[in-house]
């Protein structure tokens, strides 16, 4: 049975904090507070068959449509449609956009300094309070979220090079880092307009040391000329002891795959802090490159990238204690590459110093700079909505702007799971999930996987990762939408995602599991379409049997959440225009709690109720 709820009527309200550009709190002059749900009462609701019903606002005018889904499931709840596109509609207005399942309450909001935020990671500093690291346009935010009910802007980082689009944090030996990124998303269009297309300066990895919160410094910046229109995506991940980053370089007129160039690569850097002076240096060290000649053709380039060590621990896999990256390929679907063997300056120093020495002086071109990690895994059967046999995308005729085929995330799960009590074979299973990334469509929101990446072949020696479709997802009202493109573009379009695996059994946790040892959760952000939390366990089950595929999209769906603190700002930009509210970048879990980055207003925290035991 669904646990997808109406939602609750009741009158909660949350306080909205208020920041001052130099990060102080400040009680003068506050916004609105959160629009309480009390302003929609629902005055009745008539179920005829085909018939959609109106659901009738107390304070405001607007209308929220509520589906009646006898045919996809006899047994499910009746569910409010929150993908509001009716004409008249307005995607800027909070007041239009009061829509979230019971299950799934706001706790706090924060407005930052300005508009335009990215991605977000939350980390748990050694001063013993949980900070909220936050990309922005120009900008990166740390922002004290050690109470979700009442968090604090402590400090802001300036980098005013392009979009600033993706923060990840580490901790080494005893201080505290942010790598942040600069992209040229349109050449001759830097947004915000800074510089000249090609400007070093506006193309970087930049490191900054956060070990002061209120003071976040400089200390280096890589680029790579290889890849002149700047880093989208980055990662980070400790191989033998020492920290590597991977940045996904999308493709670019100028590449020429015959002479050697890493055409939408990824690139890799070294972390090295036992340089000269007493800051880390990043030095590039090579790229995974994907193998074009087992691509179809189509819109091909790196997205966006997950990086793992194995989580198996059966030392007689292969793989057991091996580094693998996950990258997002667009139509060239999901690709596993090799990094375990990397250069490194205590495994293979003479190597290293070799290969990082070329990469410095050739500014990282292929002249200097040519270790390639292998490829040992793909991924491209989409979904294929047509029925012709053929998996979607721009290669077979039926791209709708990239439904099934713009694999635009992909993020393996932490831990392995054994599945046996769904009817999985016994033993450990390893789960990745890819979603897509669409431009517009005539009909559908985006489509999401859930693969099996646990099965390997070796093939002359080498390891080859077979993974295999275990069920798709999308939002189950997709059918009734579609992304009209234009100033709409990207409108209900999936993003980015969080996995968690709780473990169950504990004492005073809750068991929601079927029957297992563990229970595992999707919280994924969809731009205007907010959060939508997703089950796992149920889209196994599904994979196991042929049935109604927009059934098992609403079964598996524990709940959304729809922020609505404030309308939404349309940014400063050339290129966005963006305005919506919300428009929900990232979707980050942590401790019992869910933060949502969005683009035009600020960061949401909101709470599953079944997360709340694992909450501080």
């Amino acid at each position: 049975m669904t646990r997808l709820l109406a939602p609750n009527m009741d009158t909660t309200a949350v306080d909205r904090v208020n920041t001052n550009s130099d990060g102080r709190g400040s009680d003068e002059a506050s916004p609105p507070e959160f629009l309480t749900r009390d302003k929609y009462v629902i005055r009745q609701i008539f179920l005829a068959s085909g018939l959609v019903i109106c659901l009738l606002a107390a304070s405001m005018s607007a209308i929220l449509l509520i589906s009646d889904d006898s045919e996809v499931s006899n047994s499910k709840e009746t569910m409010i449609d929150p993908l509001l596109q009716d004409e008249g509609h307005d995607h800027r207005n909070a007041s239009q956009h009061v829509l979230y399942t019971d299950n799934i309450q706001p706790v706090s909001f924060n407005s930052l300094t300005a508009p335009g935020n990215a991605e977000v990671q939350v980390a748990e500093s050694p001063d013993g309070n949980t900070y909220a690291y936050i990309a922005g346009w120009s900008e990166m935010h740390i922002v004290d979220v050690t109470n979700p009910y009442n968090t604090t802007v402590k400090g802001v980082y300036i980098a005013p090079n392009t979009q600033v689009l993706d923060v990840k944090y580490l901790q080494y030996d005893g201080r505290e880092y942010v790598i942040v990124q600069n992209q040229l998303v349109d050449p001759g269009n830097a947004d915000p307009n800074v510089g000249e297309w090609g400007d070093p300066a506006q193309v970087t990895v930049t490191l900054v040391d956060v070990t002061d919160k209120e003071n976040p410094t400089f200390v280096d910046a890589w680029y790579d000329a290889d890849h002149p229109s700047g880093p989208h995506n980055l990662y980070t991940q400790m191989i033998d002891n020492e920290w590597y980053i991977f940045v996904a370089n999308p493709e670019y007129e100028q590449c020429d795959v015959g002479q050697g160039d890493a055409c939408g690569g990824i690139t890799i850097a070294h972390l090295n802090f036992d340089g000269f002076g007493d800051d880390p240096t990043i030095l590039k060290v090579g790229e995974a490159e994907v193998s074009w000649e087992s691509t179809r053709g189509g819109w091909i380039y790196i997205h966006d990238m997950t990086v793992q060590k194995w989580p198996g621990d059966d030392v007689n896999d292969p793989r057991f204690g091996k580094t693998y990256v996950y990258g997002a390929y667009w139509e060239a679907g999901l690709r596993i590459f090799d990094v375990s063997d990397v250069p490194h300056p205590q495994n293979t120093p003479v190597e290293y110093a070799f290969i990082a020495g070329g990469c410095v002086v050739s500014i990282g071109t292929q002249l200097g700079c040519n270790w390639r990690a292998p490829e040992v895994g793909l991924w491209m059967d989409f979904e294929d909505f047509d029925g012709d046999g053929q998996p979607d995308s721009g290669t077979t005729g039926n791209e709708n702007g990239g439904r099934s085929s713009y694999i635009h995330y992909a993020e393996p799960v932490d831990d392995m799971v054994d599945a046996s009590h769904l009817g999985y074979p016994a033993g450990k299973m390893h789960l990745t999930l890819l979603s897509t990334e669409v431009l517009d469509t005539t009909v559908g929101t985006g489509m999401s996987y859930l693969l099996d990446t646990t099965d390997y072949e070796l093939y002359n020696g080498n390891i080859r990762f077979l993974p295999k479709l275990i069920h798709g997802w999308e939002i189950p009202f997709a059918e009734d939408h579609h992304i009209p493109g234009g100033e709409e573009w990207l409108l209900f379009s999936p993003h980015n995602a969080d996995l968690e695996i709780f473990t169950t059994g504990l004492p005073g946790y809750p068991d929601n599991s079927h029957g297992g040892a563990w229970d595992g959760r999707i919280y994924l952000s969809s731009y205007h379409a907010g959060l939508w939390v997703i089950d796992i366990e149920t889209m196994m089950i599904a994979g196991l049997s042929d049935g109604n595929k927009t059934a098992v999209h609403a079964e598996s769906t524990v709940g959304y959440h729809i922020s609505h603190a404030g309308d939404g700002e349309p940014l400063d930009s050339s290129y966005y225009d963006f305005g919506w509210t919300p428009f929900i970048w990232a979707a980050e879990y942590h401790e019992g709690y869910t933060y949502l980055s969005c683009i035009t207003t600020g960061l949401y925290i909101v709470q599953l109720d079944i997360d709340k035991p694992y909450g501080n």
